[in-house]
């Protein structure tokens, strides 16, 4: 008797993940994440040397609300992309200052050619 109870407790319990998920978005019983807003912003930091880059990326990537981070030393830019409902400008730039170093927010180049 407990073999067939724990059986069938066991099917239900592997058959409710796939009901779950096949629920209409939206509903209660969806599980799929939406997307999150996101926003870009790049940063002219003035680093010198690998160790430059390794430091800002250590430092910035476990910021909460990074979603994703690019450090490049030969164009001398910090490319953050995070989440606005968990963090700011503010703090990215306070993180980037906080390793020693300044950040000069870019402009986003304009459409056209210019």
């Amino acid at each position: 008797m407990k073999k067939v109870l724990i059986s069938v407790l066991s099917a239900i319990l592997l058959a409710v993940p796939a009901v779950m998920t096949s629920a209409e978005p939206g509903s209660a019983y969806s599980l799929d994440k939406k997307k999150v807003n996101t926003v870009t912003v790049a940063y002219n930091v003035n680093m010198h040397c690998d160790k430059c880059v390794a430091k800002l990326t250590d430092n910035l990537s476990f910021l909460k609300g990074v979603e994703d981070l690019k450090v490049s030393l030969d164009e001398k830019t910090v490319v953050i992309t995070y989440n606005p409902a968990k963090t700011d400008e503010a703090t990215l730039v306070k993180a980037i200052e906080k390793c020693g170093y300044t950040a000069e927010k870019q402009e986003p180049e304009k459409e056209g050619g210019k």
